[in-house]
């Protein structure tokens, strides 16, 4: 995970990155700080990690660097109980990288921090529950329900919906995704381009993103609308995308402990390709995977999900 990454030793260099990490660093300078070694998605999920732990240490007046055992501890024990323990395990990575950097004592590799992920892997390895799938009848009954509403939520809604199940997209490709990236032919059928793999929507996902494509001016597809319904230039965050796919679950009035996430229509995704006879290869070229663990897991084949993400150790880029 380090991938020989020099140590910070000259002193102005020091000083000036341990305000930046002890305030809020940002991308570029935590990219210049890791000496450039890392994609540009490692960088932003480490910096997003660090500013987390960070903020907790800020508010319970923790020192973060150097972190004490006591504070780490306390750092995982609040963040089991809404976190997953890759999720966990991915924080320990990054924040025992920083502490390399500057030579401090790495706190994660102390007993009593390893106890405690241990203890919190095997409480989570039979209470970890699946992510509910989003599935093609949940899309039809939801097209039943806001097929004619003339509300730009509804609209746009119902074309994030329609176009992450079809394309199985992550919360990124939502995000960027821009009008650059979407074709017509000549027969009214929408083509979405993401990364390089051209998928084509349904007639029924074709009319709803070309409904929302009328309705918005913005060059991003996928962006803001205030309570008044009026359409704005921002783009979509992780928080919104999640709110949007949970709605879906009370518009359907599903039972409570069936709510959708942001991961959702990736799941259903996965599920109807499998239904289809697709392989695990198909479904994880399909769904742009680094491995094949995520659709191993989402089909269901969890022994042999684990032993994929087991492969790329604390680096957790299999999805």
């Amino acid at each position: 995970m380090k991938k020989d990454i020099p140590r910070i030793t000259e002193t102005k260099q020091i000083d000036r990155y341990l305000t930046k990490l002890r305030s809020s660093i940002d991308n570029n300078t935590f990219d210049e700080l890791t000496s450039y070694r890392y994609s540009k998605n490692s960088v932003v999920a480490m910096t997003k990690d660090w500013h987390l732990f960070n903020e907790f240490c800020v508010h319970s007046h923790y020192p973060s660097l150097p972190a004490s055992v006591a504070t780490i501890k306390a750092f995982f024990e609040r963040e089991q109980q809404t976190r997953k323990y890759s999720t966990l395990k991915r924080y320990a990575v990054t924040i025992s990288l920083i502490h390399y950097l500057f030579e401090f004592k790495d706190p994660i590799k102390s007993r009593e921090v390893g106890l405690l992920l241990e203890k919190i892997r095997v409480l989570g390895v039979d209470s970890v529950s699946e992510t509910q799938a989003l599935t093609q009848e949940h899309l039809k009954q939801l097209r039943l329900i806001l097929g004619c509403s003339q509300s730009p939520k509804d609209i746009r809604d119902m074309a994030i919906y329609s176009v992450m199940f079809e394309c199985a997209l992550k919360r990124r490709d939502l995000r960027q995704l821009s009008r650059t990236n979407i074709q017509l032919n000549e027969y009214g059928d929408c083509f979405v381009e993401i990364e390089g793999a051209v998928y084509q929507l349904s007639n029924e996902s074709s009319t709803i993103l070309l409904r929302w494509l009328e309705l918005t001016p913005c060059s991003t597809v996928f962006t803001g609308i205030d309570r008044h319904g009026n359409i704005k230039d921002n783009e979509l965050n992780d928080s919104s995308i999640f709110r949007i796919l949970r709605q879906a679950s009370d518009i359907l009035d599903l039972p409570f402990e069936v709510k959708f996430s942001s991961q959702s229509c990736r799941v259903g995704a996965v599920k109807k390709l499998a239904q289809d006879g697709l392989k695990i290869k198909e479904i994880q070229e399909f769904g742009r995977w680094a491995s094949p663990a995520m659709p191993l897991q989402y089909s269901g084949k969890r022994t042999l999900s684990e032993k994929e993400k087991a492969k790329f150790k604390d680096d957790n880029n299999y999805d």
